[in-house]
């Protein structure tokens, strides 16, 4: 197994923050993005609303409900 870095704990911080459950969506890291994959709206309104919590900043982060694309923004 191998140790975490920066980024994961940024991500741990943000779901545990966010208090979506860790089997309500996925995430997948492509060039320059972050898109995360939520079962539910509200999950990825609760996601979208903390944000500003993400410590991973120039990239791109892109939502998805079920497979439906709906948001995406630079982290600043």
């Amino acid at each position: 197994m191998s140790e975490l870095n920066a980024t994961d704990f940024s991500l741990l911080s943000w779901v545990q923050q966010a208090g979506v459950s860790a089997h309500a969506f996925s995430v997948r890291f492509c060039p320059g993005s972050l898109v995360v994959n939520c079962y539910t709206l509200e999950d990825a309104v609760k996601l979208w609303e903390s944000r500003s919590l993400l410590q991973i900043s120039g990239m791109e982060l892109c939502f998805q409900v079920n497979g439906t694309f709906y948001v995406g923004a630079v982290v600043s």
